[in-house]
């Protein structure tokens, strides 16, 4: 049932929670009317909140519709995947040093002594 706000009563009929400006729910029963069936009920102690066990977890598990639990099934799927990825993925080449590095540069070339020639005959369209 609803818990009645200070500014609501709750219908015991249907447990709607009406104004407190309205004497009357929509089902019929009005306030007074209510008022003594909430006096008439013996008060509730509350219960002391219970471990959930295994079979809470298997009625969970029933009341699961096939989507949902295929759905749950593919999450936990790409979870698992995307974290083996990151732990066993590519290895990145490591970044070298920031203080005290000095690019190497591009390889030297050495010119070749003498005349080349081309691998083919100029002009290649004679």
């Amino acid at each position: 049932m609803a818990e009645a706000t200070p500014h609501t009563w709750t219908c015991p009929s249907c447990a709607r929670r009406v104004p407190l400006r309205a004497d009357a729910c929509h089902c019929g029963m009005t306030r007074a009317r209510a008022a003594e069936l909430r006096a008439a009920q013996p008060q509730l102690a509350a219960a002391p909140r219970v471990a959930r066990r295994a079979s809470d977890r298997q009625a969970a598990l029933n009341a699961m519709t096939g989507d949902v639990k295929l759905l749950l099934a593919m999450s936990a799927l790409v979870l698992v995947a995307g974290l083996g990825w990151l732990v066993f993925g590519p290895r990145s080449e490591p970044y070298p040093a920031v203080l005290g590095y000095v690019d190497a540069g591009p390889p030297k070339v050495t010119p070749k002594s003498g005349h080349q020639q081309p691998p083919f005959k100029l002009p290649w369209w004679k």
